[in-house]
């Protein structure tokens, strides 16, 4: 088995910031990916949360993309929606796009104070999950499969890189993700060892 590795492609840069794309993979791993597509200062902690929750497992790779600026807004600056998210603009995420990944999780922020278990994955999983994280974190966490951060659409990433169409995508708010992504990655990744993901 090749070690996984990190590597980096600068996808745009400003006069006072960057955004850059992010690999961690051993070159087939088709197990676990975890991503974090606003990572950096977009919506913060969640890069590190994907990294950390990766780096547990010992078959996971990680996919992010951080952006960081110090006069502008990240988040105005480089906050696609996940749908937006194609291989051409992205060549990291590229050599990843046709793995087929078993379990896809991507983390992203939310403006409330609460977490919403959404993607492609079955009602009964985020149910599962749902009930997990109720128990781990402070904030009131609910399954969602209808909405605006429900994240059912085939065209968002964390569906399309899964191998049956339905990744797990987790809307969390800064206090979960910056406070309590400890506790969230533990419950992750009992769910992960437990194959209930």
């Amino acid at each position: 088995m090749t070690p996984a590795s990190f590597r980096t492609h600068r996808l745009e840069e400003t006069d006072t910031g960057h955004y850059t794309e992010l690999l961690y993979d051993d070159g087939g791993n088709d197990e676990i990916l975890v991503c974090a597509a606003h990572g950096g200062h977009v919506e913060p902690g969640t890069a590190e949360q994907a990294l950390d929750l990766a780096a547990r497992l010992p078959r996971a790779s990680c996919w992010a993309c951080l952006g960081y600026d110090e006069q502008r807004s990240p988040f105005e600056l480089w906050h696609p929606p996940s749908g937006a998210f194609s291989p051409d603009d992205y060549p990291l995420l590229g050599e990843i796009a046709d793995r087929a990944f078993k379990t896809v999780v991507s983390f992203h922020g939310l403006g409330d104070d609460r977490v919403l278990v959404g993607g492609g994955i079955d009602a009964g999983t985020k149910r599962a999950v749902s009930d997990r994280l109720e128990d781990a974190v402070t904030p009131p966490v609910e399954p969602v499969s209808t909405g605006p951060y429900a994240g059912v659409s085939p065209d968002n990433f964390v569906n399309w890189l899964a191998r049956d169409g339905g990744g797990l995508q987790l809307e969390q708010s800064r206090t979960v993700r910056i406070e309590e992504c400890e506790a969230v990655n533990s419950v992750l990744e009992g769910l992960l060892e437990a194959d209930v993901l």
